[in-house]
């Protein structure tokens, strides 16, 4: 739960006074334009960023009772950049908090090849390959991986698949979909793309300098936009849609 959440830098205002609650097993998009805060608010939740005004609750919990670094090895993190570790393996890479958290080798063995298996890259053939032997698609499954390796009561994503080919981002929204449903997962998910939100989400955050326009689900959203903000960004995959309806029904 976010209450009230602001943050500023200097004069400008990056968050003002956002409220949210996520519920457990839930999927919520955070969406907007560049500049609206989605990143900012995304990275207080585990103190990446501190606030200036408001509180986090986890599970009943400020997060500011929590030292930092604790905090973060309990919350899965992933990000476009993937940002893996370039001297270690694969599985190396995976098994990092797990490591720091104290879990025996035999324990993060086998957390590492579930992880790998979920993700459909066969510890068998990557968990000793070095990042630098994987597709742009395979990092960003390791990194999905990765955020998820000490099981996590919440996930944090930022952007994970835009750094992907567009078959490939499919695919991993595909799989996301499937592992995150399977696992009951509570995610925040910071995306630019509202289609890539109505497809995944179960609610859609829409923010707009700084401010939390308007929450509700894919549906909900699209019969009855509150904001004319909310209308620019439904825009566009409306538009795709009636332009591929288009060519299909002109074909003989």
């Amino acid at each position: 739960m976010l209450e009230q959440l602001s943050k500023r830098y200097g004069e400008a205002v990056a968050v003002d006074d956002v409220s949210l609650e996520v519920a457990r097993g839930e999927c919520v998009f955070l969406v907007g334009g560049s500049g609206c805060g989605k990143t900012t608010t995304l990275k207080m939740i585990n103190r990446l960023v501190e606030p200036d005004a408001g509180r986090v609750v986890i599970d009943g919990q400020d997060h500011r009772e929590l030292p930092p670094h604790t905090l973060r090895r309990q919350i899965g993190y992933g990000f476009q950049q993937v940002g893996l570790f370039p001297h270690l393996s694969v599985a190396e890479n995976i098994a990092v908090t797990p490591d720091l958290l104290g879990w025996d080798p035999e324990r993060q063995r086998a957390r590492v090849h579930e992880l790998l298996d979920l993700v459909e890259l066969p510890a068998a053939d990557f968990a000793a390959r070095a990042p630098s032997e994987l597709s742009g698609g395979q990092q960003q499954r390791v990194g999905l991986a990765r955020a998820l390796a000490a099981e996590p009561a919440v996930l944090l994503l930022d952007e994970p698949f835009g750094a992907v080919d567009p078959l490939t981002r499919d695919r991993l929204q595909q799989r996301f979909h499937e592992i995150r449903t399977r696992l009951g997962l509570t995610v925040v998910f910071v995306s630019h793309d509202m289609s890539e939100a109505l497809l995944l989400a179960d609610r859609i955050a829409v923010m707009h300098e700084g401010r939390l326009l308007q929450i509700d689900t894919p549906q909900a959203l699209l019969k009855a936009p509150a904001h004319g903000q909310v209308e620019a960004l439904l825009a566009t995959p409306q538009r795709q849609r009636e332009a591929v309806a288009r060519i299909l029904d002109a074909q003989p």
